[in-house]
């Protein structure tokens, strides 16, 4: 038991080291203007909806059923994360718990931050794409890879909030993409 808390605390004190670095020491003024137009819900909701659009008018059948799994797969990882898991672990998120912090986002009230909807929903969706679309690859990973980036360099989430989320992303995705294999028959 003892060596668990040990453990805790060191990866607390490593989680809180990296969002320094990354929010503090890599924060310049060209990067966080860019941030604010970027890194928030309209523009993700716009760059998703778009990807949505533009499969579902595809026509083909493939895409239709990609774009309803992944809809599906986002409302899930969103209700799981923010009405089950985040009032569960109960995480504050860093502008609460630090001093000086670069605070790039705004919010009414600062909600759990423990684990990232924003990566879980983007790595779903990517799980749900990756198959099926083999030339997207590249993006997919860039924008897994940027929205996590993101949550921790605006000062939403800590590192480990990210993993969090990139690990329900993961099974999220894997489960919808299972399910999608097995229902639909290519």
């Amino acid at each position: 038991m003892k060596d668990m808390q040990h453990l805790l605390t060191l990866l607390r004190e490593w989680d809180i080291k990296v969002f320094k670095f990354i929010n503090g020491t890599l924060h310049n003024e060209l990067l966080a203007a860019a941030m604010k137009w970027t890194a928030n819900d309209v523009f993700l909701i716009i760059v998703v909806l778009g990807l949505f659009v533009f499969l579902w008018r595809s026509g083909e059948k493939k895409e239709k059923v990609n774009t309803a799994f992944a809809l599906w797969t986002l409302i899930t990882v969103n209700i799981a994360s923010n009405i089950f898991l985040k009032p569960f672990f109960k995480r504050g998120r860093p502008p609460v718990e630090l001093e000086k912090v670069n605070i790039l986002f705004t919010m009414k009230k600062y909600s759990y931050a423990f684990p990232s909807t924003h990566t879980a929903m983007a790595v779903a969706l990517a799980v749900i794409l990756w198959d099926d679309y083999k030339p997207l690859r590249p993006a997919l990973v860039l924008f897994v890879c940027c929205v996590g980036f993101f949550c921790v360099y605006t000062g939403g989430h800590y590192p480990g909030d990210v993993v969090g989320g990139f690990l329900l992303g993961w099974v999220f995705g894997k489960t919808a993409q299972l399910i999608k294999n097995k229902s639909y028959k290519r």
